[in-house]
């Protein structure tokens, strides 16, 4: 029996599915959404917490670095143990670290505390991914996955929308500390209702690959790290010796993973799989498309610190976003029938167009003041403070 198979069985068999498919978004959605909430809320933390700009890089980067070199090893876990436990325990450590983070009493217990939840957040996401081929059958695998895109994409948005309410609440005097303190009441809630979740696996699960893991955390160390640091560091000789450093360990942790795959064993990471046409250009565009993620940043500092915008005001400006984010995904198997191939391109030329308005909008506004586009914001911002 393959493992396809495994997935077929599992499931025709699986009336719980959507409910377990559910319960693995919130997992999902709550990873993009700790990123990005955390831009709205920088002003307010550098503001009690009193901290350098280098510390608050590293309250983003501390988060997505660790995101990123965990998140191979993550999906493999889920492989060998089952993605039911695996995720629960990553939710846990998630909820437990966004604790910390929520009542950090300095920036170096927040750092910590963003880089244990980005370890614990790599440990969840991959397996709702993972189960949208172990859990439905070939003709619900599409509107699965455009729920997958749709989470990601809501979260996204969303971050910036729910932080700036959540700080503009100041509930208990708490401030920019909600955004973190609102996880573990959710983690909660899904843990109870955890038996729900249906576990799903490989047939026969495979080792871990503990020198893979290395090799591959490593090179991604090499890397990360200087591009982060290195600017505010002034480039010093180190940055440079990583960055040279990181292709070489990369070729190592290659030919490792291709010497376990002729040794018959399971690599981290198959080399095989590079020989899927289109792949190398499919894996560019999503790099070019993750790439977006500074522009949430430096626009929603742009919107605080250079136009004097509230969080709330900041964090609404990004609803048009958040319904094209929600909504894209969704109707993207419709859209591929017509499109075919031409999708992605079609998608990715009207994302540079909507970047080019907002630039063009900005460079237009008089100096000291917001495109027409942040004022109408604002003016929702007043209409619901009104209303509240």
């Amino acid at each position: 029996m393959t493992n396809s198979t495994l997935y077929t069985a599992a499931a025709d068999s699986a009336p719980r599915r959507w409910i377990t498919f559910a319960l693995l978004l919130v997992g999902v959605f709550l990873s993009p959404l700790d990123f990005f909430i955390v831009n709205v809320a920088l002003p307010s933390i550098r503001k009690s917490l009193i901290t350098s700009s280098g510390d608050l890089q590293l309250v983003i980067s501390g988060y997505v670095t660790a995101y990123a070199i965990f998140l191979i090893t993550g999906g493999r876990l889920g492989d060998i143990y089952g993605r039911r436990p695996v995720f629960l325990i990553g939710l846990v450590c998630f909820g437990l670290a966004s604790a910390l983070c929520g009542f950090a009493p300095s920036s170096s217990v927040l750092i910590i505390g963003r880089i244990l939840q980005g370890m614990a957040a790599a440990v969840m996401v991959p397996q709702g991914l993972a189960s949208i081929h172990a859990l439905f059958p070939v003709n619900e695998r599409p509107l699965a996955l455009g729920l997958y895109g749709a989470a990601l994409g809501l979260a996204a948005a969303g971050g910036q929308i729910i932080g700036g309410f959540l700080i503009s609440t100041n509930l208990f005097g708490l401030g920019w500390r909600l955004i973190f303190l609102i996880n573990p009441p959710v983690v909660v809630i899904v843990l109870g209702l955890g038996l729900l979740l249906q576990d799903t696996r490989t047939l026969a699960p495979p080792k871990l690959d503990f020198t893979g893991v290395f090799l591959s955390a490593l090179t991604l160390v090499l890397l990360i790290v200087p591009l982060i640091e290195g600017r505010d560091t002034g480039w010093p000789f180190w940055a440079f010796g990583m960055l040279i450093a990181s292709p070489m360990i990369a070729i190592l942790f290659w030919r490792h993973e291709t010497r376990v795959l002729h040794e018959r064993g399971t690599p981290l990471v198959d080399p095989t799989i590079m020989r899927v046409p289109g792949l190398g250009l499919g894996l560019l565009a999503v790099l070019l498309f993750y790439a977006i993620s500074v522009f949430f940043l430096s626009f929603s500092i742009y919107l605080q610190s250079s136009l004097g915008e509230s969080p709330l005001s900041a964090g609404l400006a990004f609803i048009p976003f958040g319904v094209g984010s929600f909504l894209g995904p969704l109707i993207s198997p419709y859209v591929i029938r017509t499109a075919g191939h031409a999708t992605a391109p079609v998608g990715m030329a009207l994302e540079t167009m909507g970047f080019l308005a907002i630039s063009a909008a900005i460079l237009a506004a008089p100096s000291g003041a917001g495109p027409s586009q942040v004022a109408l914001v604002n003016g929702g911002d007043k209409l619901c403070q009104m209303a509240a």
